[in-house]
């Protein structure tokens, strides 16, 4: 299975066995993102992995799980968005080896000590007690015509990326993301958080915002499809009602 079949399969598990995962792919964890596709590959990250004997994470709704990964990364323009992009990459890739995962927005580390870094999220994985995959009619997904706005006929190069993102989970669901299509570029906008907890929600749906990236990017790889995101003046100050532009991505050949 490669990562891009697991995004129509793979779904979050919150129930897990006892089972020791092997050191070296404990390991991989630990240096993964080095090969994996990003949007800024300057951007200094570290992975951490704990295991649940270490009673290092805590939180509300923490799902337990024999092992959890966190990600750190150095505070800068669109860390947020690489995080997410990486480690829903990591999510899909675990899934491709039997081992189950789900993101853990609500946790946090008792000791949480990572100089000039800053943690983005913690993902619980394990290998699974329960269902490790559902059927493509599982998924509980808005149609991409209530995603979507576009002026053109979406051409199947198209079609194939926005359906890999509407895939892409999200926190309870709510898929906080619209896109606008032109024939060329595919922009992507999160929603605008409300006046409560802005900035905690404001970087909840930038790093969510990684996640649907990493779907379009990981279905460019596998099929062949050349991506560039970028971030575009002409676009910056544009805004469609209640969202937010977070990036495009350029097709630069089809």
């Amino acid at each position: 299975m490669t990562k891009y079949e697991a995004i129509f399969r793979r779904k979050s598990v919150r129930r897990y066995k006892e089972e020791e995962i092997p050191e070296e792919i404990l390991e991989k964890i630990r240096h993964y993102g080095a090969h994996a596709v990003g949007i800024r590959k300057e951007v200094r990250i570290k992975w951490k992995v704990y295991r649940a004997s270490d009673h290092n994470v805590k939180g509300m709704f923490q799902v337990k799980a024999p092992y959890y990964a966190a990600l750190y990364s150095e505070v800068c323009e669109d860390c947020r968005i690489h995080a997410g992009c990486l480690m829903e990459q990591l999510v899909l890739w675990l899934h491709t080896m039997g081992i189950a995962s789900c993101y853990q927005g609500g946790a946090r580390l008792k000791h949480d000590e990572e100089e000039q870094m800053e943690l983005m999220m913690i993902l619980a994985f394990g290998y699974p007690s329960e269902a490790l995959e559902r059927s493509f009619v599982d998924f509980k997904r808005a149609e991409l015509k209530k995603l979507v706005k576009t002026n053109i006929t979406l051409g199947k190069v198209q079609k194939k990326l926005l359906e890999a993102a509407r895939l892409a989970p999200s926190a309870l669901n709510q898929q906080p993301w619209r896109f606008v299509v032109t024939e060329n570029r595919i922009h992507l906008f999160i929603r605008r958080p409300g006046r409560m907890s802005y900035e905690k929600q404001l970087n909840r749906n930038l790093f969510q915002a990684g996640i649907v990236l990493s779907h379009m990017l990981v279905t460019g790889e596998e099929l062949w499809f050349d991506l560039d995101y970028q971030k575009l003046d002409s676009i910056m100050e544009k805004a469609i009602q209640n969202y937010l532009y977070a990036g495009s991505l350029i097709l630069q050949k089809y």
